[in-house]
């Protein structure tokens, strides 16, 4: 397996005037049949970062590709130029687009501008009842715990905190720690796919099986595993999954997308705009009620269709393969740094892109800064309930270099 670049096959000019194939056109990303390190170091150059720094906090906001910053522009473009075009059948195309990445309909799929606004038209569009209860994990994100917390306040549901799981080594701890909170007033399972705190990724189909054999329902957070981990929403049968544009997606801030199985549009209001239960049932599009705030982003909306395309020429296999890869070098790597301790686990089954540690006698602030001033590298610290330490998100177009030069740098600021 070779490392030259050279190797691989580039367009040619002939093509290049045909199919504009450049780092802002998709075809720069199309794999060969060996996904080797020129491959990726190809991919990585269809990227605008910024020469010296390794960049490493994706699970906070990607970086934007120059494919999906290039169709960005030319919509802002057509926009100022004809502000009387109507983009609305090129809206529903994304529609249809992110609906098959995820395999549902189309009609299940609403626009957001982020995952906090999916979790939040979810927990907000169904009726409630004093004493309802929601089970949510204590390393829950702030966007999937809040509205619960508004609903606790002005319906008096109660929110059933448990411990969530550290390093599990198995999925079976995972749903056992929500099916021992199981009450008769259990409404609702709240769970991040993968953890913002931890990196630890949850079975949500067993959580699922687990929801539905109790009669009960499931919000699935996707805000650390939507760009990262294939999707199949159908086979998962969970039944509102809200996901963001702006992280491991790259598909550029305020983007984002809830689905809602349609058995339980009649179910859930809309937090706006009118409850038509004819929509419900008929409309092909009826996702598109629940995403009724007025005048949207119309270049953010068509950016989020760039990005379906990116990962879709790259293909979702590759990308997680090219995580799992790299998340799995740092993590063996920090190992053999003394002093070092993983909140992330090593079982491939329960991690994806986020690796969170800590380092002994070194708070998680002073080590973000450190490796900021002094070697160039932006992670981001994670301070939530008893975790203090920081966190690293791996994408496809870093690189083992990128990997290292975190390792050696963190050795160097240990002192080990």
């Amino acid at each position: 397996m070779t490392n030259d670049i050279s190797s691989l096959r580039r367009p040619s000019q002939d093509e290049k005037a045909a199919s504009a194939a450049a780092p802002e056109s998709l075809a720069w990303f199309a794999p060969p049949p060996i996904l080797d390190e020129g491959y990726w170091r190809l991919v990585r150059s269809g990227f605008n970062l910024r020469p010296g720094w390794t960049f490493l906090n994706h699970g906070t906001l990607g970086p934007t590709p120059l494919a999906v910053t290039a169709a960005y522009h030319a919509s802002i473009d057509e926009l100022a130029q004809d502000p009387g075009s109507n983009p609305r059948d090129r809206i529903q195309s994304v529609r249809n687009r992110l609906a098959q990445f995820v395999n549902v309909d189309p009609g299940e799929v609403s626009l957001t501008r982020s995952t906090t606004e999916g979790m939040n038209i979810f927990a907000h569009g169904l009726d409630w009842k004093p004493d309802d209860e929601v089970i949510i994990g204590t390393h829950e994100h702030f966007g999937g715990l809040q509205p619960f917390q508004t609903l606790r306040d002005r319906f008096g549901i109660k929110i059933v905190t448990i411990n969530s799981p550290v390093s599990p080594a198995t999925n079976d701890q995972i749903v056992a720690a929500y099916a021992t909170a199981l009450t008769p007033r259990t409404r609702l399972i709240v769970v991040s796919h993968v953890n913002y705190v931890t990196g630890l990724r949850a079975p949500i189909q067993e959580l699922a099986d687990l929801a539905h054999r109790n009669g009960l329902l499931i919000s699935v957070d996707g805000a650390q595993s939507f760009g990262v981990l294939p999707l199949d929403l159908r086979k998962s049968d969970v039944d509102h999954y809200a996901g963001s544009g702006q992280k491991w997606f790259l598909a550029g801030t305020g983007t984002g997308f809830s689905y809602i199985k349609r058995e339980l549009h009649d179910r859930v209001w809309p937090t706006s705009g009118y409850h038509d239960l004819n929509a419900a049932h008929d409309n092909p599009y009826a996702g598109q009620r629940y995403e009724r705030v007025g005048q949207k982003n119309v270049p953010s909306l068509l950016a989020i269709g760039a990005a379906v395309d990116l990962h879709a020429t790259i293909g979702s296999e590759n990308v997680a393969g090219r995580v799992a890869e790299l998340a799995t070098r740092l993590r063996r790597g920090l190992k053999t740094v003394p002093g070092v301790r993983l909140w992330t686990g090593d079982e491939p089954a329960l991690t994806a892109g986020l690796t969170t540690f800590s380092a002994i006698g070194i708070t998680s602030s002073d080590l973000v800064e450190s490796l900021r001033k002094d070697f160039q590298i932006v992670i981001r610290p994670i301070q939530h309930a008893e975790v203090d330490a920081v966190r690293v998100s791996t994408h496809f177009f870093n690189s083992a270099e990128d990997i290292d030069h975190l390792i050696s740098a963190v050795s160097s600021i240990t002192g080990c």
